[in-house]
């Protein structure tokens, strides 16, 4: 079996109910994080099968104490300001995009007189939302045990006489859908540049929740004005999380043979390749097949976008500039799983 291997993007922590889907179909995860401190972050879940690795692109070396001192500032300035103990983050990220004005006087006073520099912010966004993410993950993991335990609760205390539910006992609630991430364009364009410093050839993209395809989509669109992005791929993921379609030989292999196939056709001749359509057709007979009569769950969707490079296409979405270059035809077209 081959190893599908994703990068998820723009989020640096791995929210439970991404992982729970990401787990139905791929191998292997890489998140990149904004520093070397949270190189060993553990799995949300010990039921997930799925090698989760993170990795920081540019480490901060003799800097780290300096950098953890910093965001440790940060929120003990929110504590004193009586933002609370438990979501400081999501006023600081607010307040760093400049809603508000004092604190970037804050900032610049925790920092000293420091030469701005972006990839530096990008990593103090990215540490207060992974900070943020992994309270909001955590605090949802509980919610969710309490409504387990509850409904267990009334099932022992109800009276014999009205237990009618043929369903068994309480399960866990799981979500048809992936919650948007805060401040998403914010966080594309703070994890992108951070995504320049990466170098490991292989992982798929796989942009987080269906705000995050829009942003990429409506970037190739202004890109390309006269094109629309092609969703090439459309796979319902079951409801219950532990079945995993992508285990099935017949789909992983159909995967990365696509990915090949996409991978290995220029720009030039992107429309005259009938594999790409035919393998994906293929996919989806397979996927549909082995999924008759699942409740459905979040969609992972595969979209290309022809006759532009996915550097183009994600530069453009994080509003990175990107050096003009002339239409490179032996570059192949761009293309991005979506979780949604």
């Amino acid at each position: 079996m081959n190893i599908l291997h994703g990068l998820l993007y723009p989020a640096s922590y791995l929210r439970r109910d991404t992982m729970l889907r990401l787990n139905q179909v791929f191998s292997k995860l890489t998140l990149l994080v904004p520093t070397e401190e949270d190189i060993n972050l553990s799995s949300p879940s010990s039921n997930c099968s799925m090698e989760i690795e993170a990795t920081a692109p540019a480490p901060l070396g003799d800097r780290l104490g300096w950098f953890t001192g910093l965001i440790s500032n940060w929120k003990s300035w929110a504590e004193e300001m009586g933002l609370g103990e438990k979501i400081p983050a999501s006023t600081l990220i607010r307040a760093a995009e400049g809603e508000e004005e004092s604190l970037q006087e804050i900032l610049n006073t925790l920092r000293g007189t420091e030469v701005p520099d972006p990839l530096m912010d990008a990593r103090i966004f990215l540490q207060l939302s992974l900070d943020l993410d992994r309270r909001n993950d955590e605090l949802q993991t509980d919610l969710d045990e309490m409504a387990i335990h509850e409904d267990k609760l009334k099932s022992i205390l109800q009276d014999p006489g009205e237990l009618t539910d043929s369903k068994g006992s309480p399960k866990a609630p799981y979500s048809p859908i992936i919650e948007p991430l805060l401040m998403a364009k914010e966080r594309l364009r703070a994890w992108a540049l951070l995504w320049q410093k990466y170098t490991e050839p292989g992982p798929w993209p796989i942009g987080e929740s269906i705000t995050v395809k829009d942003l990429v989509d409506k970037a190739y669109e202004a890109l390309q004005p006269r094109e629309a992005p092609v969703d090439l791929l459309d796979l319902v993921l079951p409801l219950d999380p532990n079945i995993k379609p992508g285990e099935s030989d017949k789909i992983n292999n159909g995967l990365t043979s696509l990915i090949k196939a996409i991978s290995n056709t220029t720009i030039q001749n992107m429309s005259e390749n009938g594999d790409i359509q035919k393998l994906s057709e293929e996919i989806k007979e397979s996927w549909d097949k082995a999924n008759t009569n699942q409740i459905p769950g979040p969609t992972l969707n595969l979209t290309l976008y022809p006759k532009r490079t996915w550097k183009e296409v994600f530069s453009k979405a994080a509003d990175l500039e990107l050096e003009q270059e002339g239409q490179n035809t032996t570059a192949t077209s761009g293309w991005s799983f979506f979780l949604c």
